[in-house]
C-alpha cells in the first residue's frame, strides 16, 4: 500500500470540479429518493402503528428500537466489509431487499418476539445498505466526483424524506388501521423498488484498485487487503479520530429533530407552527444548496478549510438560538429562530460536504464498505445519545447551553486538521484511494 504523501505538492487541491456526473447517477439518486420516501413515511407513522394498531406497549416499542440500533451499530463494520469482500452492488441490493422483508414481517404478525426480530433485521440491513452503497459509489465514479455524487444523493434523500413525511401526516389525519397498514406496505415496497433501481448500475469490481483476475501485483495486494480482517479499521487511529470528531459534529441532526422543537415550545414565545417552518427551511436549503457547495470541496485540504467555516457557522447558529428565548413577541421570536436555522443549515451543508470528502479520501484502499460502516457509527451514536444529552444541556442550562454546544462544534471543526494529519501519517491510508 502506498503511503500518503505529505509533500506540498500532494497537499495542493486537484483543481476545479471535473466534468458532468453523467447518467449513472440517475438510478442511484432515484433509488435514494425512494428509500428515504419510505423512511419519511415510517418515521411519522411508526410509533402510532405499533402502539395503536399492533398493540405494543410504548416501553416494548422503545426497547426494541434501542436494541435493534445497538445491534446495527455493533455489526456495521463487519456487514460493511461484505461490500469489500464481495461485489458492492449485489450486497446493497440484497440488504435493501432484506429491509423490505422486515417491513412485510411487521404487517403479518403482532408477536413481540417477531417484532424484535423484524426491528433488528430492519436496522442491520438499512445500516449495512448505506455502507454498501457508499462502496458502490466509490467504485463507480472517479475520486474527484464522489463527493459531488454523494451531495446529489443527500439532496434527493432530503426531498424523499419530506414527501414521505407529508404522506405520513395524511395517514395520521385519516387515523385508521387500514391507512397505517397501507403506509407500511408502501414503505416495504419502497425498499424493493430501491433495490431494483440499483440493478441499473453496472456491477463493480470487488476491489477498487484492480480486478484480482488480471494477475497484476496491485490487484493481488488489493485482493489480499480486502480479504483480510474485517476489523482492521479499528487499528487505524487516524481514521478513528476523524470519525470521533465527526460524531460530535453530527449532533446537529438530533438537535433539529428533538431538542429544538422542545426548546421552541417550552423556552420561547414563538408560535408552534415555527417548528414546522424550521424543518421546511432546513430541508429546503439542503436540497437546494448541498450539491452546489460540494463542488467547492475537491480534496482533503479543501474539506478541512470548508469545515472550519462550517464550524464558525454552526457556532453562530447556536448563538442565535441562545437569543431566541429573549423576545416576548411571537413574531420576533419566530424570526430569530428562522434566522438561526438558516445559519445552522449553511454550517450543516459545509460539514456534510467536507466530511464526505475527508471520510472517502482517507479510506484504506479497497475497504470502502468497512470504513464507511465504521464512519457511520458516529451518526448512529449521535442519534442515539443526542436527544437525551441535548435536551438536558439546552432545556436545563438555557442560553449558556446553546453557547456551550456552539463552542463544542467550533472546537471539533478546528480539531479535524490534526485528526487528518494523524491519518495521513499512517501507511494504511492514501488520499486518493481509487
Amino acid at each position: 500500500m502506498t503511503e500518503q504523501s505529505t509533500s506540498p505538492a500532494a497537499a495542493q487541491d486537484p483543481g476545479p470540479p471535473g466534468p458532468a456526473l453523467g447518467p449513472l447517477v440517475r438510478p442511484l439518486a432515484v433509488s435514494h429518493f425512494v428509500t428515504y420516501f419510505g423512511d419519511g413515511l415510517f418515521y411519522v407513522c411508526a410509533a402510532l402503528y405499533f402502539t395503536r394498531v399492533i398493540g405494543l406497549e410504548p416501553v416494548t416499542y422503545g426497547a426494541a428500537l434501542t436494541a435493534s440500533w445497538l445491534l446495527a451499530m455493533v455489526l456495521s463494520v463487519p456487514v460493511g466489509h461484505l461490500a469489500d469482500r464481495f461485489e458492492a452492488r449485489t450486497v446493497a441490493v440484497t440488504l435493501l431487499a432484506l429491509a423490505g422483508l422486515s417491513l412485510c414481517l411487521y404487517l403479518v404478525t403482532s408477536s413481540v418476539p417477531l417484532f424484535f426480530v423484524g426491528a433488528c433485521l430492519l436496522a442491520v440491513s438499512t445500516q449495512g445498505a448505506m455502507s454498501a452503497r457508499s462502496a458502490l459509489i466509490a467504485r463507480s465514479f472517479p475520486p474527484e466526483q464522489v463527493t459531488r455524487v454523494r451531495a446529489v444523493l443527500i439532496a434527493t434523500a432530503n426531498a424523499g424524506l419530506a414527501v414521505g413525511a407529508a404522506l405520513g401526516a395524511l395517514v395520521i389525519a385519516v387515523d385508521t388501521d387500514t391507512a397505517y397498514r397501507l403506509a407500511f406496505g408502501l414503505d416495504g415496497l419502497s425498499f424493493f423498488l430501491a433495490a431494483a433501481l440499483l440493478l441499473k448500475v453496472p456491477r463493480t469490481l470487488r476491489t477498487a484498485a484492480a480486478s484480482p483476475a488480471d494477475g497484476s501485483a496491485v490487484a493481488q495486494v488489493a485482493a489480499a487487503e480486502v480479504g483480510g480482517s474485517p476489523l482492521r479499521v479499528f487499528r487505524d487511529r487516524g481514521y478513528a479520530a476523524v470519525s470521533l470528531v465527526n460524531l460530535i459534529l453530527m449532533l446537529h441532526v438530533p438537535l433539529i429533530d428533538v431538542a429544538l422543537p422542545l426548546w421552541i415550545v417550552r423556552q420561547t414565545h414563538a408560535p408552534e407552527w415555527t417548528i414546522a417552518a424550521v424543518f421546511v427551511v432546513n430541508t429546503g436549503l439542503v436540497v437546494a444548496l448541498q450539491y452546489r457547495t460540494s463542488k467547492t470541496v475537491t480534496s482533503v485540504d479543501a474539506g478541512v478549510r470548508s469545515l472550519r467555516v462550517g464550524g464558525l457557522l454552526l457556532f453562530a447558529g447556536m448563538a442565535l438560538y441562545s437569543l431566541s428565548g429573549l423576545p416576548s413577541s411571537p413574531w420576533a421570536a419566530g424570526g430569530v429562530l428562522l434566522l438561526a436555522v438558516t445559519v445552522l443549515t449553511f454550517g450543516e451543508i459545509r460539514q456534510i460536504s467536507s466530511m464526505n470528502e475527508i471520510s472517502f479520501r482517507l479510506v484504506a484502499d479497497g475497504r470502502y464498505g468497512e470504513y464507511q460502516g465504521f464512519f457511520g457509527i458516529g451518526s448512529t451514536i449521535a442519534e442515539a445519545v443526542g436527544p437525551l444529552a441535548l435536551t438536558w444541556l439546552l432545556l436545563s442550562h438555557g442560553s449558556w447551553g446553546w453557547l456551550a454546544l456552539g463552542a463544542l462544534f467550533l472546537v471539533a471543526s478546528f480539531a479535524m486538521k490534526y485528526c487528518v494529519a494523524l491519518a495521513r501519517r499512517s501507511p494504511l491510508v492514501r488520499e486518493n484511494a481509487l
